[in-house]
């Protein structure tokens, strides 16, 4: 590979403002070229059309805009871009002002980049087996959060590898109707969804950080998914969400811990579903208000070997109508459950079975939310147990509960 090398005194550099500069040199460079950016501050925006590398020596290359449009623009397959420092984009949501912007193109790399002041981080629309690696993004300083750009989104982007970023105080990681994509090992901070999945099949998720987001994970009519050990700690608000899944098929949740959160899990879930949809095991749901809030309905979950602990409410429902079915349900430690095990065997002898007394009805009618904890609803609680006027509700039943903590994978012991 052919290099062209930029060597400059240290006054030349400092004359280096006009865009034009940087971009004749790139034009002027044969396909397959690299260009080594000394230090500096280069000024953008710059449009890459041709296969090369463009690299710098970190934060001391920089390339900034002066507030508008998008810095980088890809147009071209085989392009890599690293060790630079980009800031400087626009403000516009409608044009998707970013760092970087890749459009129709193949085996991009975007690595060991710093993105500030940008309001989008790097977008590819219809680019495929790419890489964002190793990337630290942070958007625009915005007091409410849906303001700021996502700092990575996927649109049409298949193929593609999202790894070993750290994302602060930007918005999401959003993959939208991009398929066989896998993010992993990345640390999400201070944003809005850390990681936001819509229409979009085929993705793995794994070894993910997420913390003080609105919602750790947000999936959406997506299918055959894998969530794989992820750390989902503290969603803010009465609504946050560590995991939220909206419609989709064959998703499978296994090893994640989630710990501070107003509802571990979200499940919104269809009447008309046929056959099983959801598939959680060996997770640490820890210390949330809700461990598994359902919207409608309680249908076609299969929930296993997951230790729930230190919960206020194991199971919440929204309506009393909908219907509770096709589920496999067994093998969960629950450690407000008090049972025999005669056999020792590990698993008790008689279900778990999440009732709805009176002390529970605000789950249906959020005018008792306001007696809820109260004396009042307790001592009616109280009497309704000891000779109950009206048969209580069923929300959930562990056929097979287990009487001991289930060893799972990843920070178990840490964590409880």
């Amino acid at each position: 590979m052919k290099k062209i090398i930029l060597f400059f005194s240290l006054f030349f550099v400092l004359q280096l403002q006009a865009s034009q500069t940087l971009s004749q040199i790139i034009m002027q460079a044969k396909s397959g070229s690299k260009i080594e950016l000394p230090k500096g501050v280069f000024k953008g925006p710059i449009i890459i059309d041709k296969p090369l590398v463009l690299t710098g020596i970190g934060k001391e290359s920089i390339i900034e805009n002066d507030g508008n449009g998008t810095v980088i623009t890809i147009k071209s397959s085989h392009v890599t871009v690293e060790n630079l420092t980009i800031r400087g984009s626009g403000h516009q949501r409608y044009s998707l002002d970013s760092g970087i912007r890749a459009d129709e193109a193949l085996h991009v790399e975007i690595k060991n980049c710093n993105f500030s002041r940008t309001l989008f981080g790097v977008v590819f629309h219809n680019t495929m087996d790419s890489k964002i690696i190793n990337n630290t993004i942070k958007s625009y300083k915005q007091k409410v959060v849906d303001d700021r750009g996502d700092g990575i989104r996927l649109w049409g982007s298949h193929n593609n590898l999202i790894e070993n970023n750290h994302l602060f105080k930007s918005r999401d990681i959003s993959i939208n109707r991009s398929n066989h994509n896998k993010i992993a090992n990345n640390t999400l901070k201070n944003g809005r969804y850390g990681i936001l999945i819509n229409m979009s099949n085929n993705l793995t998720i794994i070894s993910n950080k997420i913390y003080s987001n609105y919602v750790g994970i947000r999936c959406k009519g997506s299918k055959n998914l894998n969530i794989e050990n992820n750390i989902i700690v503290k969603s803010h608000l009465s609504t946050g969400t560590g995991i939220m899944l909206e419609g989709g098929k064959n998703m499978h949740i296994t090893h994640n811990t989630l710990t501070g959160h107003a509802q571990a899990f979200y499940i919104s879930s269809s009447t008309a579903e046929i056959g099983m949809q959801r598939y959680i095991k060996y997770n640490r749901i820890i210390n949330n208000n809700v461990a598994f809030h359902f919207r409608t309905t309680i249908k076609n979950n299969t929930i296993k070997h997951n230790n729930i602990i230190g919960n206020l409410e194991d199971v919440v429902k929204d309506t009393k109508a909908g219907r509770y079915l096709k589920n496999s349900i067994e093998m969960n430690y629950w450690d407000r459950y008090v049972g025999f095990d005669k056999n020792q065997d590990g698993i008790s002898d008689i279900p778990y079975q999440v009732l709805i007394y009176t002390d529970k009805l605000w789950q249906f009618d959020r005018h008792l939310k306001f007696f809820y904890a109260t004396p009042l609803l307790s001592v009616i609680d109280f009497f309704e147990r000891l000779a109950p006027f009206s048969e209580p509700v069923l929300l959930l039943e562990d056929t097979k509960p287990k009487t001991k903590l289930i060893p799972t994978a990843g920070v178990t012991k840490a964590l409880l």
